[in-house]
Protein backbone atom coordinates (compact mmCIF):
# COMPACT_ATOMS: atom_id res chain seq x y z
CA UNK A 1 0.00 0.00 0.00
CA UNK A 2 2.82 2.36 0.89
CA UNK A 3 4.58 1.77 -2.43
CA UNK A 4 1.31 2.32 -4.29
CA UNK A 5 0.84 5.67 -2.58
CA UNK A 6 4.40 6.70 -3.39
CA UNK A 7 3.78 5.81 -7.03
CA UNK A 8 0.62 7.93 -6.93
CA UNK A 9 2.60 10.93 -5.62
CA UNK A 10 5.08 10.61 -8.45
CA UNK A 11 2.19 10.37 -10.94
CA UNK A 12 0.57 13.57 -9.61
CA UNK A 13 3.84 15.49 -9.84
CA UNK A 14 4.38 14.35 -13.42
CA UNK A 15 0.84 15.43 -14.32
CA UNK A 16 1.35 18.90 -12.83
CA UNK A 17 4.82 19.64 -14.14
CA UNK A 18 4.79 17.71 -17.41
CA UNK A 19 7.57 15.48 -18.69
CA UNK A 20 10.87 17.15 -19.44
CA UNK A 21 12.40 16.71 -22.87
CA UNK A 22 16.09 16.24 -23.58
CA UNK A 23 17.44 18.83 -26.02
CA UNK A 24 20.18 21.43 -26.28
CA UNK A 25 19.37 24.66 -24.47
CA UNK A 26 20.86 28.15 -24.63
CA UNK A 27 23.03 29.55 -21.83
CA UNK A 28 20.78 32.41 -20.69
CA UNK A 29 23.19 33.90 -18.15
CA UNK A 30 26.10 33.94 -20.62
CA UNK A 31 23.98 35.48 -23.38
CA UNK A 32 22.36 38.23 -21.33
CA UNK A 33 24.79 38.99 -18.49
CA UNK A 34 25.99 42.29 -19.94
CA UNK A 35 22.50 43.39 -20.98
CA UNK A 36 21.15 42.41 -17.56
CA UNK A 37 23.71 44.63 -15.85
CA UNK A 38 22.84 47.62 -18.02
CA UNK A 39 19.99 48.97 -15.90
CA UNK A 40 18.56 52.13 -17.44
CA UNK A 41 15.29 53.80 -18.36
CA UNK A 42 15.71 52.25 -21.81
CA UNK A 43 14.34 49.07 -20.23
CA UNK A 44 10.58 48.86 -19.94
CA UNK A 45 9.20 47.40 -16.72
CA UNK A 46 7.47 44.05 -17.25
CA UNK A 47 4.05 42.92 -16.03
CA UNK A 48 3.37 39.17 -15.91
CA UNK A 49 -0.28 38.12 -16.19
CA UNK A 50 -0.79 34.45 -15.18
CA UNK A 51 -3.52 32.21 -16.51
CA UNK A 52 -6.53 30.66 -14.81
CA UNK A 53 -5.59 29.12 -11.44
CA UNK A 54 -2.34 31.15 -11.61
CA UNK A 55 -2.99 33.49 -8.66
CA UNK A 56 -3.24 32.56 -5.00
CA UNK A 57 -6.60 33.19 -3.34
CA UNK A 58 -7.17 33.70 0.38
CA UNK A 59 -9.98 34.39 2.84
CA UNK A 60 -9.57 38.07 3.65
CA UNK A 61 -11.02 37.55 7.13
CA UNK A 62 -8.58 34.88 8.31
CA UNK A 63 -5.76 34.79 5.72
CA UNK A 64 -6.66 31.13 5.15
CA UNK A 65 -5.41 29.86 1.75
CA UNK A 66 -8.28 29.13 -0.61
CA UNK A 67 -6.24 28.30 -3.71
CA UNK A 68 -2.53 27.68 -4.27
CA UNK A 69 -1.75 25.52 -1.25
CA UNK A 70 -3.15 22.00 -1.04
CA UNK A 71 -1.96 21.63 2.54
CA UNK A 72 -3.55 21.19 5.95
CA UNK A 73 -5.46 24.37 6.78
CA UNK A 74 -6.28 25.29 3.16
CA UNK A 75 -9.91 25.56 2.08
CA UNK A 76 -11.39 22.11 1.47
CA UNK A 77 -14.45 22.08 -0.82
CA UNK A 78 -15.59 18.86 0.86
CA UNK A 79 -16.44 20.94 3.96
CA UNK A 80 -19.33 23.43 3.98
CA UNK A 81 -17.09 26.39 4.82
CA UNK A 82 -14.46 25.41 2.25
CA UNK A 83 -17.15 24.91 -0.37
CA UNK A 84 -18.41 28.45 0.07
CA UNK A 85 -14.89 29.89 0.03
CA UNK A 86 -13.89 28.42 -3.33
CA UNK A 87 -17.31 28.86 -4.99
CA UNK A 88 -17.70 32.21 -6.76
CA UNK A 89 -20.83 34.30 -6.14
CA UNK A 90 -24.15 33.04 -7.48
CA UNK A 91 -26.43 35.65 -9.01
CA UNK A 92 -30.04 36.11 -7.90
CA UNK A 93 -32.79 37.04 -10.39
CA UNK A 94 -32.93 40.57 -8.91
CA UNK A 95 -29.26 41.12 -9.84
CA UNK A 96 -27.82 40.77 -6.33
CA UNK A 97 -25.16 38.17 -5.53
CA UNK A 98 -24.22 35.89 -2.71
CA UNK A 99 -21.50 37.28 -0.45
CA UNK A 100 -20.23 34.16 1.26
CA UNK A 101 -16.72 33.75 -0.13
CA UNK A 102 -14.80 36.80 1.22
CA UNK A 103 -11.99 35.77 -1.12
CA UNK A 104 -9.32 38.06 -2.57
CA UNK A 105 -6.22 37.46 -4.73
CA UNK A 106 -3.01 36.99 -2.76
CA UNK A 107 -0.05 37.18 -5.09
CA UNK A 108 0.78 35.34 -8.27
CA UNK A 109 1.34 31.62 -8.03
CA UNK A 110 5.02 30.71 -8.39
CA UNK A 111 4.80 27.34 -6.69
CA UNK A 112 1.98 24.94 -5.90
CA UNK A 113 2.24 23.71 -2.34
CA UNK A 114 0.99 20.14 -2.11
CA UNK A 115 0.77 17.86 0.91
CA UNK A 116 0.20 14.18 0.15
CA UNK A 117 0.09 11.61 2.94
CA UNK A 118 1.66 14.17 5.25
CA UNK A 119 4.62 14.77 2.91
CA UNK A 120 5.00 18.48 1.96
CA UNK A 121 5.91 19.00 -1.69
CA UNK A 122 6.46 22.06 -3.86
CA UNK A 123 5.84 22.03 -7.59
CA UNK A 124 7.12 24.86 -9.80
CA UNK A 125 4.43 26.85 -11.58
CA UNK A 126 5.67 30.27 -12.75
CA UNK A 127 8.90 30.15 -10.73
CA UNK A 128 11.09 29.64 -13.78
CA UNK A 129 9.53 32.57 -15.61
CA UNK A 130 10.22 34.81 -12.61
CA UNK A 131 13.78 33.48 -12.42
CA UNK A 132 14.23 34.24 -16.12
CA UNK A 133 13.29 37.86 -15.55
CA UNK A 134 15.86 37.94 -12.77
CA UNK A 135 18.50 36.60 -15.16
CA UNK A 136 17.62 39.52 -17.43
CA UNK A 137 18.27 41.99 -14.64
CA UNK A 138 14.64 42.69 -13.76
CA UNK A 139 13.85 43.25 -10.10
CA UNK A 140 10.63 41.34 -9.38
CA UNK A 141 8.35 42.92 -6.79
CA UNK A 142 6.76 39.83 -5.23
CA UNK A 143 10.19 38.23 -4.78
CA UNK A 144 11.62 41.40 -3.27
CA UNK A 145 8.73 41.92 -0.87
CA UNK A 146 9.07 38.39 0.52
CA UNK A 147 12.88 38.49 0.72
CA UNK A 148 14.03 41.81 2.15
CA UNK A 149 17.72 40.93 1.69
CA UNK A 150 17.41 40.34 -2.05
CA UNK A 151 17.49 44.01 -3.12
CA UNK A 152 18.90 47.12 -1.47
CA UNK A 153 15.69 49.10 -2.00
CA UNK A 154 12.09 48.58 -3.04
CA UNK A 155 12.44 49.86 -6.59
CA UNK A 156 11.12 47.14 -8.88
CA UNK A 157 11.00 46.64 -12.65
CA UNK A 158 8.98 43.40 -12.87
CA UNK A 159 5.50 42.89 -11.45
CA UNK A 160 3.04 40.01 -11.29
CA UNK A 161 -0.62 40.89 -11.69
CA UNK A 162 -2.64 38.73 -9.33
CA UNK A 163 -6.38 38.51 -9.81
CA UNK A 164 -9.43 36.48 -8.86
CA UNK A 165 -9.44 34.21 -11.90
CA UNK A 166 -12.93 32.90 -11.08
CA UNK A 167 -14.49 36.20 -12.14
CA UNK A 168 -15.19 37.59 -15.61
CA UNK A 169 -12.12 38.45 -17.66
CA UNK A 170 -13.77 41.74 -18.64
CA UNK A 171 -13.91 42.74 -14.97
CA UNK A 172 -10.32 41.67 -14.36
CA UNK A 173 -9.28 43.64 -17.45
CA UNK A 174 -10.46 46.80 -15.68
CA UNK A 175 -8.18 45.96 -12.75
CA UNK A 176 -5.30 45.25 -15.10
CA UNK A 177 -5.70 48.66 -16.75
CA UNK A 178 -5.42 50.37 -13.36
CA UNK A 179 -2.48 48.15 -12.44
CA UNK A 180 -0.61 49.12 -15.63
CA UNK A 181 -1.07 52.82 -14.95
CA UNK A 182 0.01 52.40 -11.32
CA UNK A 183 3.19 50.58 -12.41
CA UNK A 184 3.97 53.35 -14.89
CA UNK A 185 3.63 56.01 -12.20
CA UNK A 186 5.73 54.07 -9.68
CA UNK A 187 8.54 53.38 -12.12
CA UNK A 188 8.55 56.96 -13.41
CA UNK A 189 9.06 58.14 -9.83
CA UNK A 190 11.92 55.66 -9.41
CA UNK A 191 13.54 56.81 -12.66
CA UNK A 192 13.50 60.39 -11.49
CA UNK A 193 15.35 59.46 -8.31
CA UNK A 194 17.79 57.03 -9.92
CA UNK A 195 18.47 58.53 -13.35
CA UNK A 196 17.33 62.15 -12.95
CA UNK A 197 14.72 61.72 -15.69
CA UNK A 198 11.77 63.96 -14.78
CA UNK A 199 8.19 63.15 -15.77
CA UNK A 200 9.26 60.30 -18.03
CA UNK A 201 6.54 58.62 -20.06
CA UNK A 202 7.21 55.08 -18.93
CA UNK A 203 6.03 52.27 -21.19
CA UNK A 204 5.48 48.72 -19.98
CA UNK A 205 5.73 45.30 -21.60
CA UNK A 206 3.16 42.62 -20.74
CA UNK A 207 3.85 38.87 -20.68
CA UNK A 208 0.57 36.94 -20.44
CA UNK A 209 0.10 33.18 -20.19
CA UNK A 210 -2.99 31.20 -21.18
CA UNK A 211 -6.23 32.89 -20.02
CA UNK A 212 -4.15 35.88 -18.92
CA UNK A 213 -3.80 36.63 -22.61
CA UNK A 214 -7.57 36.94 -23.03
CA UNK A 215 -8.03 39.52 -20.30
CA UNK A 216 -4.92 41.34 -21.60
CA UNK A 217 -6.37 41.46 -25.11
CA UNK A 218 -9.66 42.80 -23.76
CA UNK A 219 -7.84 45.43 -21.70
CA UNK A 220 -5.83 46.60 -24.74
CA UNK A 221 -8.99 47.02 -26.82
CA UNK A 222 -11.30 48.54 -24.23
CA UNK A 223 -9.21 49.92 -21.35
CA UNK A 224 -11.29 50.04 -18.19
CA UNK A 225 -14.71 49.88 -19.87
CA UNK A 226 -15.64 46.33 -18.91
CA UNK A 227 -18.86 45.04 -20.45
CA UNK A 228 -21.61 47.71 -20.20
CA UNK A 229 -24.41 46.79 -17.78
CA UNK A 230 -27.09 47.74 -20.31
CA UNK A 231 -26.08 44.92 -22.63
CA UNK A 232 -24.55 47.19 -25.28
CA UNK A 233 -21.13 46.60 -26.83
CA UNK A 234 -18.08 48.39 -25.41
CA UNK A 235 -16.36 50.97 -27.62
CA UNK A 236 -13.29 49.56 -29.36
CA UNK A 237 -10.92 52.50 -28.92
CA UNK A 238 -7.66 50.68 -27.97
CA UNK A 239 -7.58 52.85 -24.83
CA UNK A 240 -5.84 50.03 -22.97
CA UNK A 241 -2.71 50.44 -25.09
CA UNK A 242 -1.93 53.63 -23.16
CA UNK A 243 1.64 53.14 -21.96
CA UNK A 244 1.89 49.58 -23.31
CA UNK A 245 4.65 48.98 -25.87
CA UNK A 246 4.89 45.20 -26.24
CA UNK A 247 2.56 42.31 -25.46
CA UNK A 248 3.70 38.68 -25.47
CA UNK A 249 0.93 36.06 -25.38
CA UNK A 250 1.94 32.51 -24.42
CA UNK A 251 -0.37 29.58 -25.16
CA UNK A 252 -3.52 31.70 -24.96
CA UNK A 253 -6.79 29.92 -25.90
CA UNK A 254 -7.93 32.77 -28.13
CA UNK A 255 -10.56 30.53 -29.74
CA UNK A 256 -11.26 28.56 -26.56
CA UNK A 257 -10.60 25.00 -25.47
CA UNK A 258 -12.78 21.90 -25.25
CA UNK A 259 -11.31 21.31 -21.78
CA UNK A 260 -13.42 24.21 -20.51
CA UNK A 261 -16.68 22.52 -21.50
CA UNK A 262 -15.66 19.15 -20.08
CA UNK A 263 -14.74 20.67 -16.72
CA UNK A 264 -17.94 22.72 -16.54
CA UNK A 265 -19.97 19.59 -17.31
CA UNK A 266 -17.99 16.98 -15.36
CA UNK A 267 -16.15 18.94 -12.64
CA UNK A 268 -12.41 18.62 -12.01
CA UNK A 269 -10.79 15.86 -10.01
CA UNK A 270 -7.23 16.69 -8.95
CA UNK A 271 -6.77 13.30 -7.30
CA UNK A 272 -9.49 12.74 -4.71
CA UNK A 273 -9.19 11.61 -1.92
CA UNK A 274 -5.59 12.88 -1.78
CA UNK A 275 -6.33 16.23 -3.48
CA UNK A 276 -9.56 18.25 -3.70
CA UNK A 277 -12.43 17.52 -6.08
CA UNK A 278 -14.20 20.55 -7.57
CA UNK A 279 -17.68 19.62 -8.78
CA UNK A 280 -19.95 21.26 -11.34
CA UNK A 281 -21.64 23.54 -8.81
CA UNK A 282 -18.23 25.03 -7.94
CA UNK A 283 -16.74 25.34 -11.42
CA UNK A 284 -20.07 26.46 -12.87
CA UNK A 285 -19.91 29.54 -10.66
CA UNK A 286 -16.69 30.71 -12.38
CA UNK A 287 -17.63 33.30 -15.02
CA UNK A 288 -14.16 33.07 -16.56
CA UNK A 289 -14.47 29.38 -17.39
CA UNK A 290 -17.39 30.03 -19.76
CA UNK A 291 -15.20 32.58 -21.53
CA UNK A 292 -12.81 29.72 -22.39
CA UNK A 293 -15.50 27.82 -24.31
CA UNK A 294 -14.92 27.27 -28.05
CA UNK A 295 -16.80 29.39 -30.56
CA UNK A 296 -19.90 27.77 -32.06
CA UNK A 297 -18.67 28.51 -35.58
CA UNK A 298 -15.55 26.39 -35.11
CA UNK A 299 -17.58 23.20 -34.62
CA UNK A 300 -15.57 21.90 -31.66
CA UNK A 301 -18.51 20.05 -30.07
CA UNK A 302 -20.69 17.43 -31.79
CA UNK A 303 -23.41 15.01 -30.74
CA UNK A 304 -23.03 11.26 -31.25
CA UNK A 305 -26.64 11.10 -32.37
CA UNK A 306 -25.82 13.32 -35.33
CA UNK A 307 -28.39 15.89 -34.21
CA UNK A 308 -27.55 19.56 -34.10
CA UNK A 309 -26.19 20.60 -30.72
CA UNK A 310 -27.38 24.19 -30.54
CA UNK A 311 -25.32 27.09 -29.28
CA UNK A 312 -23.00 26.56 -26.31
CA UNK A 313 -24.11 29.99 -25.14
CA UNK A 314 -27.82 29.19 -25.13
CA UNK A 315 -29.08 28.01 -21.73
CA UNK A 316 -31.51 25.63 -23.49
CA UNK A 317 -28.52 23.56 -24.63
CA UNK A 318 -27.41 23.15 -21.02
CA UNK A 319 -30.92 22.43 -19.75
CA UNK A 320 -31.62 19.84 -22.43
CA UNK A 321 -28.38 17.95 -21.73
CA UNK A 322 -28.44 18.58 -17.95
CA UNK A 323 -24.92 20.01 -18.15
CA UNK A 324 -22.99 21.72 -15.41
CA UNK A 325 -25.19 23.78 -13.11
CA UNK A 326 -28.23 22.04 -14.62
CA UNK A 327 -27.09 18.60 -13.43
CA UNK A 328 -29.53 17.00 -10.96
CA UNK A 329 -26.47 15.49 -9.24
CA UNK A 330 -25.73 18.95 -7.81
CA UNK A 331 -28.85 18.98 -5.60
CA UNK A 332 -26.96 18.11 -2.41
CA UNK A 333 -24.27 20.74 -3.11
CA UNK A 334 -26.91 23.42 -3.67
CA UNK A 335 -28.52 22.53 -0.35
CA UNK A 336 -25.13 22.99 1.32
CA UNK A 337 -24.58 26.32 -0.42
CA UNK A 338 -28.12 27.63 0.19
CA UNK A 339 -29.39 26.06 3.45
CA UNK A 340 -31.81 28.99 3.92
CA UNK A 341 -33.61 28.44 0.61
CA UNK A 342 -36.08 25.63 1.30
CA UNK A 343 -38.20 25.99 -1.82
CA UNK A 344 -36.57 23.94 -4.65
CA UNK A 345 -38.18 26.12 -7.34
CA UNK A 346 -36.72 29.28 -5.83
CA UNK A 347 -33.30 27.64 -5.63
CA UNK A 348 -33.54 26.50 -9.24
CA UNK A 349 -34.25 30.08 -10.32
CA UNK A 350 -31.01 31.25 -8.65
CA UNK A 351 -28.97 28.51 -10.32
CA UNK A 352 -30.57 29.05 -13.72
CA UNK A 353 -30.11 32.82 -13.58
CA UNK A 354 -26.44 32.39 -12.68
CA UNK A 355 -25.87 30.09 -15.63
CA UNK A 356 -27.76 32.31 -18.04
CA UNK A 357 -25.79 35.38 -16.90
CA UNK A 358 -22.42 33.66 -17.31
CA UNK A 359 -23.30 32.32 -20.77
CA UNK A 360 -24.49 35.72 -21.97
CA UNK A 361 -21.41 37.43 -20.53
CA UNK A 362 -19.16 34.91 -22.30
CA UNK A 363 -20.95 35.47 -25.61
CA UNK A 364 -20.54 39.24 -25.34
CA UNK A 365 -16.92 38.87 -24.25
CA UNK A 366 -16.15 36.75 -27.32
CA UNK A 367 -17.91 39.19 -29.64
CA UNK A 368 -15.85 42.05 -28.22
CA UNK A 369 -12.59 40.14 -28.81
CA UNK A 370 -13.48 38.80 -32.26
CA UNK A 371 -13.92 42.16 -34.03
CA UNK A 372 -11.08 42.26 -36.59
CA UNK A 373 -9.25 45.53 -35.94
CA UNK A 374 -5.54 46.28 -36.14
CA UNK A 375 -4.01 47.80 -32.98
CA UNK A 376 -2.09 51.10 -33.02
CA UNK A 377 1.20 50.84 -34.91
CA UNK A 378 3.16 51.61 -31.75
CA UNK A 379 2.11 48.29 -30.15
CA UNK A 380 4.28 45.20 -30.71
CA UNK A 381 2.24 41.98 -30.60
CA UNK A 382 4.03 38.63 -30.15
CA UNK A 383 2.55 35.15 -29.83
CA UNK A 384 4.21 31.99 -28.52
CA UNK A 385 2.41 28.69 -29.01
CA UNK A 386 3.08 24.97 -28.83
CA UNK A 387 2.09 22.54 -31.57
CA UNK A 388 4.04 19.34 -30.91
CA UNK A 389 1.35 17.58 -28.85
CA UNK A 390 -1.84 16.19 -30.28
CA UNK A 391 -4.53 18.19 -28.51
CA UNK A 392 -8.31 17.70 -28.36
CA UNK A 393 -9.78 19.63 -31.29
CA UNK A 394 -13.30 18.19 -31.38
CA UNK A 395 -15.19 16.30 -28.70
CA UNK A 396 -18.35 14.25 -29.14
CA UNK A 397 -21.12 14.04 -26.55
CA UNK A 398 -23.05 10.82 -26.07
CA UNK A 399 -26.35 11.93 -24.53
CA UNK A 400 -27.36 8.34 -23.63
CA UNK A 401 -24.21 7.75 -21.60
CA UNK A 402 -23.76 11.40 -20.54
CA UNK A 403 -20.13 11.14 -21.62
CA UNK A 404 -17.70 13.05 -23.82
CA UNK A 405 -15.01 11.50 -25.93
CA UNK A 406 -12.30 13.12 -28.04
CA UNK A 407 -13.26 12.56 -31.68
CA UNK A 408 -10.47 14.58 -33.31
CA UNK A 409 -7.04 15.73 -32.21
CA UNK A 410 -4.94 18.45 -33.78
CA UNK A 411 -1.51 20.02 -33.21
CA UNK A 412 -1.33 22.05 -30.00
CA UNK A 413 0.26 22.21 -26.56
CA UNK A 414 -1.88 19.51 -24.97
CA UNK A 415 -4.44 22.05 -23.73
CA UNK A 416 -4.76 24.71 -26.43
CA UNK A 417 -4.93 23.68 -30.09
CA UNK A 418 -2.73 25.60 -32.49
CA UNK A 419 -5.76 27.02 -34.33
CA UNK A 420 -7.08 28.43 -31.04
CA UNK A 421 -3.86 30.20 -30.09
CA UNK A 422 -3.77 31.76 -33.56
CA UNK A 423 -7.52 32.46 -33.49
CA UNK A 424 -7.52 30.91 -36.95
CA UNK A 425 -10.88 31.62 -38.55
CA UNK A 426 -10.18 29.02 -41.24
CA UNK A 427 -11.27 26.54 -38.53
CA UNK A 428 -14.91 27.28 -39.40
CA UNK A 429 -14.69 24.53 -42.04
CA UNK A 430 -15.99 26.76 -44.84
CA UNK A 431 -14.11 25.59 -47.94
CA UNK A 432 -15.47 28.52 -49.92
CA UNK A 433 -13.53 31.03 -47.79
CA UNK A 434 -10.47 28.90 -46.94
CA UNK A 435 -7.09 30.36 -47.93
CA UNK A 436 -3.51 29.20 -47.39
CA UNK A 437 -2.86 32.39 -45.41
CA UNK A 438 -3.99 32.80 -41.82
CA UNK A 439 -7.26 34.64 -41.23
CA UNK A 440 -7.40 36.01 -37.69
CA UNK A 441 -8.87 39.06 -35.92
CA UNK A 442 -5.55 39.34 -34.03
CA UNK A 443 -2.81 41.21 -35.88
CA UNK A 444 0.37 39.57 -34.54
CA UNK A 445 3.76 41.07 -35.37
CA UNK A 446 5.43 37.69 -34.93
CA UNK A 447 4.59 34.11 -33.98
CA UNK A 448 7.07 31.67 -32.38
CA UNK A 449 6.12 27.98 -32.45
CA UNK A 450 7.78 25.68 -29.91
CA UNK A 451 7.61 21.92 -29.17
CA UNK A 452 6.42 22.28 -25.57
CA UNK A 453 3.33 21.63 -23.51
CA UNK A 454 1.09 24.32 -22.05
CA UNK A 455 2.99 25.05 -18.81
CA UNK A 456 6.36 24.01 -20.24
CA UNK A 457 6.10 26.92 -22.69
CA UNK A 458 6.83 29.34 -19.85
CA UNK A 459 9.62 27.17 -18.44
CA UNK A 460 11.58 26.37 -21.60
CA UNK A 461 14.97 28.05 -21.98
CA UNK A 462 14.27 28.37 -25.69
CA UNK A 463 11.22 30.47 -24.85
CA UNK A 464 13.15 32.41 -22.20
CA UNK A 465 15.87 33.19 -24.75
CA UNK A 466 13.27 34.66 -27.12
CA UNK A 467 11.54 36.45 -24.24
CA UNK A 468 14.69 38.23 -23.06
CA UNK A 469 15.62 39.10 -26.65
CA UNK A 470 12.25 40.77 -27.12
CA UNK A 471 12.34 42.54 -23.77
CA UNK A 472 15.97 43.63 -23.73
CA UNK A 473 17.60 43.52 -27.15
CA UNK A 474 15.22 43.94 -30.07
CA UNK A 475 14.92 47.60 -31.21
CA UNK A 476 11.62 49.30 -30.39
CA UNK A 477 9.20 51.35 -32.45
CA UNK A 478 8.52 54.06 -29.87
CA UNK A 479 10.55 56.63 -27.97
CA UNK A 480 12.26 55.63 -24.76
CA UNK A 481 12.32 57.49 -21.47
CA UNK A 482 15.32 59.65 -22.53
CA UNK A 483 13.46 61.09 -25.52
CA UNK A 484 14.70 59.39 -28.67
CA UNK A 485 12.72 60.33 -31.76
CA UNK A 486 9.36 58.68 -31.87
CA UNK A 487 7.81 57.48 -35.10
CA UNK A 488 4.31 58.58 -35.94
CA UNK A 489 1.63 56.40 -34.39
CA UNK A 490 -2.13 56.28 -34.73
Amino acid sequence: MKSARLAYIVFVLVCITGCSKSMKEPDIELTYNRVAAAASPFRNPVIVVPGILGSNLKDIRTDQPVWGAFVAGAADPQTDEGLKLITAPYIFPDGSSTNWSHVVPDGALKEVKVELLGIPLKVAAYAQLVNALGAGGFREEQLGETNSTLYEDNKYTAFQFDYDWRLSNAENAKRLFSFVQDVRDRVAEDYEGKFGVEKSEVNVDIVAHSMGGLLTRYMLRYGDQGLPNDGSAPILDWSGTLGVERVILIGSPNAGSTDALRELVEGKNYGWPFLPYYNQAILGSFASLYQLLPRDRHNAITLKSGNKLGSLFDIETWEKNEWGLMSPKMKDTYQRLFPDIEDPDTLQLVVKHTLKTHLETARRFHEALDIPRAPPARLIYNLVLGDADLTPRTIEYDAKKSKFRVSLKAPGDGVVPRYSALMDERADGNDATWTPRLRSPIDFDSVVILPYEHIELTQSKVFIDNLLYWLLVEPRKSENALGYTKEATD
